[in-house]
């Protein structure tokens, strides 16, 4: 019977209706609980979660009479079910949905394709957005500046401080990121500053003001913002624009498609189709007020059968922020496992490649987080050490006879030395183990050296090491006497292999002996 007089009631009582629905089924038990996948959804209550850039508050005020009273009211006479909409963030999206912990999602399309390929979530529908009287089924992103800047090409930006939302962020970093990597430069790597604010109208704000040189954002925010009295278009200027009348935002990326629903695995079919059918109907340009209102309040025109997310997965991969081997994405939070050094240089530590100088509270600043390796990546060097001589040696006459090179070249004289100096071996790692494993290089697990073709090999002592540039690093010494004059052959063995500089020449004189 209330089924029947909700069905009935006028339009203008639609939601009154809904919502007494909705209190009357209060207590209904979550349908993932309550049935299997195969059994029907009746009188049940469904959640759907929403990606809330913007937080909860501006979330539910946009989508929760859609998501969870129009559904309810529609769905509820029919099945029996409640719908009930969640906000959440990005962390919490893959959470939510890796612990089943949602039965639907609304997330940003690169989230959306991650939660796809990793939990085989199926695309229910899409939304059309509706901006500036357009309904649009897809966005880009855009690169602007100050027009009083004078940054105006792509290698301008190897000396910008940038500014975006998040390595998760698709319209305010991803979009940006593919399109500087096909033209040669890496923004994770390549400029002064990449500062990630995790909210697009304070880009918009931070580049006004001067924070930053270079912001990026989908492609209608400033358009937003213009509209909100909070700025205007006059103030900025586009990077990289790409001539384009038949879209009515600037843009400087490829397009990617509009955000979708999709529905966790234990959802039946039959609700997936009824979801659809439902979100069909709702049109911004209907007479009827229980289709129209929903898609005001949304922001956008209507919803369309599941696009193409799939091409989504190249882009992510090419960003290094999807890894195919692992079948798995990255999360917002790993910003440091995000940087990909180019050849030749290795990642900093986190100390070093996180800057605090100058970087807001709440934001994350990564600058100039690679640094060059050394070349050449080992690096051999002898060197005296104090040596007490018996009263008959002729210690002046020693430093003359003594001499050692900066560097040790195979096959080359390293250092002469008179037979009984104390010196001192040592091989830098000039990459050394932590940079090893970051570019899958060889650790070096043994280092020995053997001074003489007849004599032992000995082990070298590791020690910790700081390089100029910051890196942190390793130091293989070994002390020791030199014996018996003449010329020899002394080895460094790497790992039970000669080291690609060795072997070198060291030659031992005789004692000067003081006359008389």
């Amino acid at each position: 019977q209330i089924h029947h007089l909700c069905g009935h009631l006028a339009s203008t009582m639609f939601y009154l209706c809904a919502a007494w629905l909705v209190f009357q089924a209060s207590a209904l038990p979550l349908c993932r609980e309550q049935h299997s996948s195969v059994g029907a959804w009746r009188k049940c209550k469904a959640q759907i979660g929403g990606l809330a850039i913007q937080g909860s508050d501006a979330y539910q005020a946009q989508f929760k009479e859609t998501f969870q009273d129009y559904l309810t009211a529609r769905l509820g006479a029919s099945y029996g079910l409640e719908f009930e909409s969640i906000p959440s963030n990005l962390d919490e999206s893959f959470e939510y949905v890796g612990g089943k912990r949602l039965d639907f999602i609304y997330s940003n399309p690169a989230e959306y394709t991650c939660l796809m390929v990793e939990f085989s979530v199926t695309t229910v529908a899409s939304m059309v957005n509706f901006r500036k009287g357009n309904a649009l089924e897809k966005f880009a992103g855009v690169m602007f500046v100050r027009n009083d800047s004078d940054f105006y090409k792509v290698e301008d930006l190897r000396r910008a401080r940038v500014e975006a939302v998040s390595i998760s962020g698709l319209g305010a970093m991803q979009l940006q990121q593919a399109e500087l990597l096909a033209l040669g430069l890496d923004v994770m790597t390549d400029v002064k500053r990449l500062t990630f604010s995790n909210n697009q109208d304070i880009i918009v704000t931070d580049v006004e003001s001067g924070y930053a040189d270079v912001g990026f954002v989908r492609t209608d925010m400033i358009d937003r913002s213009v509209a909100a009295g909070t700025t205007k278009w006059e103030y900025f200027r586009v990077i990289n624009e790409i001539p384009d009348t038949d879209f009515p935002f600037k843009r400087s990326t490829l397009f990617t498609p509009e955000w979708p629903l999709g529905a966790l695995t234990h959802v039946p079919f039959e609700i997936i189709r009824a979801v659809l059918s439902a979100l069909w109907e709702l049109d911004r340009n209907s007479t009827d007020a229980t289709l129209k209102d929903p898609a005001i309040a949304g922001k956008f025109a209507t919803w369309v059968a599941p696009m193409n997310y799939l091409e989504l997965l190249g882009i992510l991969e090419g960003i290094g922020y999807y890894s195919p081997k692992e079948r798995k994405c990255l999360r917002a939070e790993d910003v440091y496992e995000a940087v990909k050094c180019p050849r030749g240089y290795v990642k900093q530590s986190k100390d070093k490649a996180f800057c605090s100088d100058d970087c807001k509270d709440g934001y994350v600043c990564l600058c100039q987080p690679c640094t060059k390796l050394q070349d050449p990546d080992l690096l051999l060097t002898v060197s005296s050490l104090a040596t007490t001589w018996s009263r008959t040696v002729d210690a002046i006459a020693v430093a003359g006879l003594t001499k050692f090179e900066s560097q040790c070249q195979r096959m080359m004289i390293c250092m002469e030395a008179v037979v009984g100096q104390t010196v001192k071996w040592a091989l830098l790692d000039q990459i050394g183990s932590e940079s090893r494993k970051q570019i899958n290089a060889p650790l070096l697990s043994s280092v020995e050296i053997r001074l003489r073709v007849d004599a032992p090999w000995q082990p070298m002592n590791s020690e910790n090491s700081t390089l100029s540039n910051g890196l942190t690093t390793e130091q293989y010494t070994f002390v020791g006497r030199t014996a018996l004059a003449g010329t020899h052959v002394v080895q460094i063995r790497i790992n039970g292999a000669q080291a690609d500089l060795s072997p070198v020449v060291a030659v031992h004189h005789e004692p000067p002996i003081l006359c008389g």
